[in-house]
């Protein structure tokens, strides 16, 4: 089983100065992000085992923009 070591979340302002957030995160979205870690970890775990037809596909990360 593979189970994910780490994570990081960062904010671009418009001025382009970054902040990380993962170490300041209120205790309630943190243990909703281990939630879904843990459901991603279950999900691929699924496709290494070949109980899923299609394969595992590893995400590129995104910038969503706030309008």
């Amino acid at each position: 089983m593979q189970t994910i070591k780490s994570w990081r979340m960062s904010i671009t302002w418009s001025d382009g100065k970054t902040e990380g957030l993962a170490s300041c995160l209120p205790e309630y979205i943190e243990k909703e992000l281990l939630i879904y870690f843990r459901e991603l970890e279950d999900l691929r775990d699924e496709h290494d085992e070949d109980m899923r037809d299609e394969p595992y596909n590893f995400e590129d990360d995104t910038e969503k923009e706030i309008e």
